[in-house]
This record gives C-alpha cells, sequence and structure tokens, in this order.
C-alpha cells in the first residue's frame, strides 16, 4: 500500500489514540471524594450513610457521599484530594451531598447550622471547587477563604477574609471580594453587600483560620490601603 493511500488510516489510527489518551488521563483524575479529617480538637462525630448512629471522630477518617460531621466542642477540619478544606467550629454539622454523576460537578456540602470556614485554592477547575448549601444561599469559592455562619434566626452570614466567593439564591447572585460580607435572610432575600465587621468575639477563630490558610497556600488576606 502506497502511503498516499494510507494517509486516510494513518489519520485515523492517530484520532483513536488520541481519544484513547484523553480517555485514560480523565479516568486517572483523582477522585476529590472521599475527604479527610485532617485536624481534630475536641469532641467530634462521624456519621456514615447507612448506619444507625453517630461515632466518634478520628484523625484521618474518611468521609464520603452522604457522610456527615459534626462537632461537639471543638474543631475538625476536612481536606478533599485537591486540598479544599472546610474547618468546622464548635457545634456545627456538615453532610456531603451525594453525586450527581456530573464529571465536571464541585464537591457540594450542606450544612445544617454553626459556623465554618471555606479554603479555596486558586485557579483551580470547577470539578476540584466546593459548594456549600447554607440554609437560603449558596457559598461556592473560587479562592481564598470565608466563613460561613448560620444565626438563630435562620439568616446566613458569608464574610470573605481573602479571595473572591459567590453566593446563590433564588433569582439572584453576588460575588464577594476581601473585606465583604453579605447577610441573607432566613427567607432567601439578600440585603445589601457590607464592609466585612470583625467581631472581637470571633478574633481567635478569625486569626487561626488565616494562619491556616497562609500555612496551606490558601493564599492571605492583602493589606489595606
Amino acid at each position: 500500500m502506497r502511503i498516499r493511500d494510507a494517509w486516510p488510516l494513518l489519520v485515523a489510527l492517530g484520532l483513536i489514540a488520541v481519544a484513547s489518551a484523553i480517555a485514560e488521563m480523565a479516568s486517572a483524575q483523582p477522585a476529590e471524594l472521599p475527604a479527610r479529617v485532617v485536624t481534630l480538637g475536641g469532641r467530634a462525630e462521624v456519621w456514615k450513610k447507612g448506619t444507625p448512629a453517630w461515632a466518634d471522630a478520628a484523625l484521618r477518617d474518611d468521609v464520603g457521599e452522604g457522610d456527615g460531621v459534626r462537632t461537639l466542642a471543638g474543631r475538625l477540619t476536612l481536606r478533599t484530594t485537591s486540598g479544599q478544606t472546610v474547618r468546622l467550629g464548635p457545634r456545627t454539622q456538615v453532610f456531603l451531598a451525594p453525586s450527581d454523576q456530573s464529571a465536571e460537578g464541585p464537591t457540594r456540602l450542606r450544612m445544617d447550622g454553626g459556623r465554618l470556614w471555606l479554603s479555596a485554592l486558586p485557579n483551580q477547575p470547577p470539578m476540584a471547587r466546593m459548594e456549600l448549601q447554607a440554609g437560603p444561599v449558596t457559598v461556592i469559592g473560587r479562592d481564598g477563604g470565608a466563613s460561613v455562619a448560620m444565626n438563630p434566626d435562620g439568616s446566613v452570614l458569608v464574610g470573605v477574609s481573602h479571595g473572591a466567593f459567590r453566593c446563590l439564591g433564588t433569582g439572584w447572585q453576588r460575588s464577594l471580594v476581601q473585606g465583604q460580607q453579605l447577610t441573607v435572610t432566613a427567607a432567601g432575600a439578600p440585603l445589601e453587600v457590607a464592609k466585612l465587621k470583625r467581631d472581637k468575639a470571633d478574633a481567635d477563630w478569625i486569626k487561626w483560620n488565616e494562619q491556616q490558610d497562609l500555612a496551606g497556600g490558601y493564599s492571605a488576606p492583602r493589606a489595606e490601603r
């Protein structure tokens, strides 16, 4: 067979080889879950899908789809395979939502109460991001660190220490950057984006999270001018 006659076949074989390589790379992409308990201070519990009760949490526990974690008195940090992190303050409960089978989807969490901190690494693909459902608002980390608190009246406060985050609700969305906060009422209505208020009672919590972010490569707050 002459080379000119064989050219279409060679092209086809080349395309097949490229497609196979791409498929192999996609299958080799590590899954974000299970997340792992990487820090634990005080008492916390883990609930495994299909089990009847909560059990004491331990370092290096794996938490997968449909599983939950809660802190009773203390702090707990979950980290996904790519390094996205959620840190739970005292009396906070989070569940990892079941997958929608979308290869491009983020890691979805549901917050049932308390206070936590989301830390997002910069320049991550959509499938590596975290998406937190906290009552009437969904918080998506682009990069940096942000606190999320669910108040007794059902409202939610999102405050961005550094980086950029997006908040979504029914019929609205807001983008927040360093030094901004957003309150969403229990009815799901967003108030005006405001300057971040740093409560003295939360000073230790904020300082600890910002130090963790800096050490973990999640960037750090820029100096205000």
